[in-house]
């Protein structure tokens, strides 16, 4: 049975409290920490192409002005212009490598997010990972680690060019007409100002806007998964409304985002387009002669078209910064459903499964296989247990049988000794080798959509064909499956069509032949199968039993006299 290690001097509620305290921008800010190398060469080479830009048009000014005003001729600033021409190629070649980390830090990214999604989904508890639909874990591994992509990849290194880049060009302008310094410097707060009110609204609907996408991707492959039985309810019409009705949310969310996003983009087009017409208006009076006062009587030609033509490039990394602004609302939307995601089957799957010595079971070893329950109580809340000071002592060779009433707790139990959920009290012992783990038959098997073969193969990778085989004849399956299927070959279809509950049983079964285990935990083995089925499946048990102990819940009264211990849970204390 899976054992891990408790998180010293922390109760469950203590831990889940700090799990939920985690956000979005915790979960980005650790990424960011991990790829810190390649996004700050990324920053490093955009910044350095913000000075080549400084350079190019600097030159390019003073080539103008000496063109033009000093009458020099084109051969005479050849030399100015060779420069001009490598700080364009520099650039270019800048700007390819600030992608390239970038893109590097982005892969690295969400490869690991996907990593541990997997992770997490390898090791969380059964129970915990039904609270969430298919199409949603789908959407979460698919659409929100790709909203990271953006994040890394553009985002986070602009939000520092936005800052390095500025300051670069306001030094150089200032050093030219302080007073056009002097503007720009005026203006440039209203954007980022700007960009966080209205990216305060973003974040909010882009998160709505996950969440929703989740929901539909959900609602969506559930209704796909049912189309037969919503055909033969004649529910066609309805469920088709009903997808449509789910669609049109959907759109009227992602139209909001993007209103705020053009809203975004109109209004610092506005200040930016002011901030330049003024800059513009004051160079031209002042090299009229309209305007005197100040540093006016400074500008030239060379300084006057330095400065108008780096204005633009003044403003422009933190236009591409707003740009982006919608990439860091979704990554933020999406991180905070994956942090949801990730602490919740994180706690479920570390502290859920975890004995706490000062409040739940303790696990201790035995020097053989055995499984002893002492004064165990179960139930999925401490103050509703559905039962309480259960006790078994069990060697290999032993059947115990949990009876009961539905929702007496008979799956409770097996959840429990299985690992998917906390004892509330006393203790479960269980074998010294922890490599050792309880084999686990739900009452519905899982059973993949793939071959006879694959299926047995999945849980006993180590079976040959003949044995396979073997196991099959046990079970009376062998006949069946040559002579109306393909054999081992016989394709199991989505939701297992093709065969009948009974064949899925005991091919369910066979697994457990394949490779048993010391301890068995069976629920419902024999329910809902006719008489020739649940022989069988009973002659199956009878098989595992010399070398397993077998844990049954059940209320069929042939598999309850295969017991040497009985627990009826209606009698159990509660």
């Amino acid at each position: 049975m899976p054992q891990t290690n408790q998180q010293s001097g922390q109760q469950p509620s203590q831990r889940l409290e700090a799990a939920q305290a985690t956000t979005g921008r915790v979960f980005l800010s650790g990424y960011v920490q991990q790829q810190k190398a390649n996004l700050w060469c990324a920053v490093g080479c955009g910044a350095s192409a913000s000075l080549l830009m400084i350079v190019q048009w600097v030159l390019f000014s003073f080539a103008a002005h000496q063109i033009i005003v000093e009458n020099a001729s084109f051969k005479q600033q050849a030399n100015v212009l060779l420069v001009i021409l490598m700080a364009m190629l520099g650039r270019a070649f800048l700007t390819r490598f600030q992608t390239h980390f970038s893109l590097i830090a982005s892969t690295k990214v969400r490869k690991h997010i996907r990593q541990k999604m997997l992770q997490y989904w390898r090791t969380a508890s059964p129970l915990y990972l039904k609270h969430t639909s298919a199409g949603a874990y789908a959407s979460q591994f698919v659409e929100d680690i790709e909203a990271m992509d953006g994040y890394f990849a553009r985002y986070w290194p602009q939000q520092a060019l936005a800052l390095i880049s500025p300051l670069f060009i306001l030094v150089v302008v200032a050093y030219l007409n302080w007073l056009c310094a002097l503007l720009l410097l005026i203006s440039a707060p209203l954007i980022p100002l700007f960009m966080v009110l209205v990216g305060i609204g973003a974040e909010r609907l882009n998160q709505k806007y996950s969440t929703i996408r989740q929901r539909l991707a959900g609602h969506f492959l559930d209704r796909v998964a049912n189309l037969s039985t919503i055909n033969l309810l004649g529910a066609s019409n309805e469920v088709l409304q009903e997808v449509k009705e789910y669609s049109d949310r959907y759109r009227q969310v992602v139209m909001r985002t993007l209103k705020v996003a053009f809203l975004s983009s109109t209004v610092l087009e506005f200040f930016t387009s002011v901030a330049i017409a003024a800059l513009a208006i004051y160079i031209g009076f002042a090299l009229y002669g309209a305007i005197t006062w100040g540093p006016a009587d400074s500008l030239t030609l060379f300084s006057g078209l330095a400065i108008l033509i780096l204005a633009p490039e003044f403003f422009q990394p933190l236009r591409t910064l707003s740009q982006y602004y919608h990439d860091r609302a979704s990554a933020l939307g999406a991180a905070n459903n994956l942090v949801e995601a990730f602490e919740f089957e994180q706690y479920n799957s570390n502290t859920f499964n975890a004995p706490n010595s000062a409040t739940g079971p303790t696990i201790r070893p035995l020097s053989q296989y055995s499984l002893v329950l002492k004064d165990l109580s179960i139930g999925h809340a401490a103050n509703t247990p559905q039962a309480t000071h259960l006790n078994a002592a069990l060697n290999l060779g032993d059947v115990l049988v949990v009876s009961g009433q539905s929702g007496s707790g008979k799956s409770t139990l097996l959840h429990t000794l299985a690992g998917y959920l906390p004892a509330l009290a006393g203790s479960a012992i269980t074998p010294t080798d922890t490599k050792v783990t309880a084999a686990y038959l739900p009452q519905q098997a899982w059973i993949k959509n793939a071959s006879i073969r694959d299926n047995l193969l999945a849980l006993a990778p180590n079976a040959s064909d003949q044995e396979m085989l073997d196991v099959l004849n046990q079970l009376d399956l062998i006949n069946e499956l040559n002579i109306h299927q393909h054999g081992l070959d016989t394709l199991i279809g989505e939701h297992n069509q093709g065969l009948s509950g009974g064949q899925i049983q005991r091919i369910a079964f066979a697994r457990l032949l394949l490779s048993p285990s010391p301890v068995m935990l069976l629920d419902e083995p024999t329910a809902r199968l006719d008489t020739k089925s649940k022989a069988l499946i009973i002659k199956a048990m009878r098989l595992l039993q010399p070398s397993s102990i077998l844990v049954i819940a059940t209320h069929d009264p042939d598999v309850i006299a295969l017991a040497s211990q009985h627990i009826n849970l209606d009698r159990a204390g509660a």
